[in-house]
């Protein structure tokens, strides 16, 4: 027991008194990194609101008791059993007995957190978690697996103090599975993600105008354009979500983005091409939304709406607003798109704003509840220089900006913003992606970045601790077989002073002036394992370029001299970044440093 207690010790040592310099040494062999200040001690993403470390820590011992209390309980403790039983822990319920593991679901266990608020609480003598809803205990797990480690063959997890709660209600990540189509394995393994990260909300693109993938009674023909989901898969993934506390929200869009009915049925369509909100087309839509809200029996319910056609543009409002009453007829809140908004929606409607974020701002000065789901919270957006990345659309979406995009809105109070902003979305629309490690490179780690922002309060937010949690997350990821996107690799330049300048179009490249003959480079990623490889002649880097291993000398001259790496990781590599180097008269550089920002801030990993 003595050396259990001084393990959790050491290993708590190690968590608060540097997370960053522990991570960065394991990140290629390199010697870590200028030290990071972080928020907080614990490797956890998101960054929960309080955290307060507490003397010693808990080491797990087989079996271990477990002590539940409340309704909804009972589901998260098979859930920590499981967790265990991976880690070859047995368990056993307390029996009314002293409880090493205490689960409870009380309104009163944090109630200035929200009903997703929970506490966690891990000393020497046990764990203690309480949330105010079931939801609330399973976020408490989800932290307490973050932070649960093993060392020297014993599960040990650090004494803490952890009060928590989610600064936004919708956490939601989309997926459009038309344009391809994911099988249910895949969208089970993307809620088991959401879940992890405290999304709450996966938004199912079910319809457009590649394909329709919902079963619609009456209408055989709309599986012509491919494959589509079975009522049996629908309910297994609804129920799948719903134990892990993520609302599935359908989305059938119209009355644009309909090309796959309309060419199984084209009486349904209108003279401009879309559906239409009358005759044969009505009876389809009172159908399909009624359908819909049976197999999901979800709170909400995407009705689409946007980028109509101009010549049918005037006869939308019509449209969606018997769509609305057909949502709410069906006992559901309709959602659409902002571009479908008009001055006599339905004020119950929720507004998903994808067009330009002031929408929002003014749509919230209306009254109406809103989700904000625009750039750069669209993960088919390439995630650096597009030269380098695989195919997506013309927008950019790194990793930084994504962590760094303020969710509300100028002009906004926070009072505003409680009233009736739900929260924010990620979308993943999928011309460009087929397959699932293509799918999950996309969304990560973007993904978390995005989990973060709509969890942690803004005045709680550091990037450089969310580099610093990062390696920890992408070992996860990787040992549980997620395809991720390998961060750039970072350069540290140092030995003498000098001006950092963007590459105008590039978001991987920097110009670095100096006065001085030479600079010391030092470089890193944020991934356990790899291996960073570099070249200074301007050559791309390949398997074969030398491995860093230690901060090594460049010289400048006025000729621009480019010093490039990538990382090697599982058998790929990332994207090149690069510094190139010039000399330049002190004058010069003098003038260069007025306008000079640091190299971290003009490359996101």
């Amino acid at each position: 027991m003595i050396a259990a207690r001084r393990a959790a010790a050491l290993l708590l040592s190690a968590l608060v008194c540097g997370c960053a310099q522990t991570l960065a040494g394991t990140f290629d062999g390199s010697p870590a990194p200028r030290k990071t200040a972080l928020a907080s001690p614990l490797a956890v993403v998101p960054l929960p609101r309080s955290v307060r470390a507490e003397p010693g820590g808990f080491a797990w011992r087989s079996p271990t008791t477990i002590a539940v209390a409340g309704e909804g309980s009972r589901e998260t403790a098979e859930l920590l059993r499981a967790f265990l039983r991976a880690r070859h822990v047995a368990t056993r319920d307390a029996g009314g007995g002293r409880a090493g593991v205490t689960l409870g679901v009380s309104p009163a266990a944090a109630p200035k957190l929200g009903p997703e608020g929970y506490t966690l609480r891990v000393r020497s003598g046990g764990i203690v978690a309480r949330g105010n809803t079931a939801a609330g205990l399973f976020y408490a797990l989800q932290t307490l697996e973050q932070i649960t480690l093993a060392r020297n063959g014993t599960l040990i997890t650090p004494g803490v103090m952890i009060s928590d709660g989610p600064r936004f209600r919708w956490r939601g990540i989309h997926l459009d599975v038309a344009r391809h189509f994911f099988p249910v394995p895949v969208i089970e393994r993307s809620i088991d993600l959401a879940a992890r990260y405290k999304l709450n909300v996966f938004h199912w693109h079910l319809t457009d105008d590649q394909a329709w993938r919902l079963p619609v009674a009456g209408y055989p023909r709309l599986g012509a354009s491919g494959p589509r989901y079975s009522r049996e898969e629908i309910r297994a993934v609804v129920a799948y979500a719903k134990r892990h506390h993520v609302t599935v929200i359908p989305e059938i869009e119209m009355p644009a983005h309909t090309g796959a009915a309309l060419r199984a049925y084209p009486s349904l369509a209108c003279a401009h091409g879309v559906l239409c909100a009358h005759g044969a087309g009505a009876r389809f839509v009172r159908i399909v939304v009624g359908e819909a809200a049976r197999a999901f029996a979800s709170p909400f319910l995407h009705v689409g709406g946007d980028e109509v056609p101009s010549p049918a543009r005037l006869d939308q409002p019509q449209f969606t607003r018997a769509v609305v009453r057909e949502v709410r007829a069906a006992h559901a809140r309709p959602v659409i798109w902002d571009d479908a908004y008009d001055p006599g929606l339905d004020r119950g409607a929720v507004l998903m704003v994808w067009t330009r974020r002031a929408r929002a701002a003014e749509f919230m000065r209306r009254g109406y509840d809103v989700v904000v789901a625009s750039a750069p919270l669209y993960f088919d957006a390439v995630q650096g220089d597009p030269a380098q990345e695989p195919p997506g659309t013309r927008h950019m979406s790194t990793l930084e900006q994504v962590y760094s995009d303020e969710i509300v809105p100028r002009g906004v109070s926070e009072t505003a913003a409680a009233a009736h902003l739900l929260g924010a979305q990620a979308n993943l629309w999928t011309e460009h992606v087929a397959g699932d490690d293509r799918l999950f490179s996309m969304l990560l780690p973007r993904e978390l970045a995005l989990a973060e922002n709509a969890w942690t309060p803004r005045e709680r937010k550091s990037w450089p601790s969310f580099l610093a949690r990062l390696p920890a997350q992408l070992a996860w990821l990787h040992e549980h077989g997620y395809a991720f996107r390998i961060p750039n690799v970072a350069f540290d330049v140092s030995g003498a002073p000098a001006a950092f300048v963007a590459i105008p179009g590039r978001v991987q490249s920097v110009d670095v002036r100096t006065s001085a003959p030479a600079l010391t480079i030092r470089l890193s990623v944020p991934l356990h394992g790899a291996v960073v490889r570099y070249s200074t002649d301007g050559s791309a880097p390949s398997a074969a370029s030398h491995a860093y291993t230690a901060p090594f000398t460049v010289r400048a001259a006025p000729a621009a001299r480019t010093v490039r790496a990538k990382a090697f990781f599982g058998g790929r590599s990332g994207a090149i970044t690069e510094s190139v180097i010039r000399r330049v008269s002190p004058r010069a550089l003098s003038a260069e440093r007025q306008a000079s920002r640091s190299w971290a801030a003009l490359v996101s990993p």
